[in-house]
Order: C-alpha cells, then structure tokens, then sequence
C-alpha cells in the first residue's frame, strides 16, 4: 500500500462488501415476514373451496338419460 491508489481501491471493494451485506440481510428480513405467495392486500382464504359440479360417481350416459326423462314429462 505505498499508493493512493491502493488505499482508494481496497476502500471501495469495502464499501461494496459493506453495501452488498447490508442489502442481503434487508432482503432476509423482508423475506421472513413476507413469505412467498402471500402478497400485500390479497385476501386470505379461510375456507376451502366448495365445487358445485355433478358428483363423478354417475357415468355421463346416465345423466343424459335423466336429463331426457326429465324433459319428456
């Protein structure tokens, strides 16, 4: 370290290390309250999802023929 320049240079590579942990740290921190897939204002559901769609238990030819029944009287 006889030049200025030396002591210029090892100062910035300082102040970059010291910015780069500064911001791994922030961003840690942001990381742990915010998990993923929540977002800010997004509704939280608490129920699950009910589906009103026919049961899969009937074959789609039944239904069919039930539907026609239904429409003959």
């Amino acid at each position: 370290m006889d030049d200025y320049r030396d002591l210029v240079s090892v100062s910035l590579t300082l102040l970059c290390a010291g910015i780069i942990l500064v911001a791994g740290q922030l961003y840690l921190e942001y990381r742990t309250a915010h998990p993923p897939g929540s977002a800010p204002g997004a509704p939280q559901i608490s129920a699950p999802m009910v589906s009103r769609a026919p049961s899969p238990q009937q074959d789609p030819a039944e239904r069919q023929q039930g539907r026609d029944k239904s429409h003959q009287t």
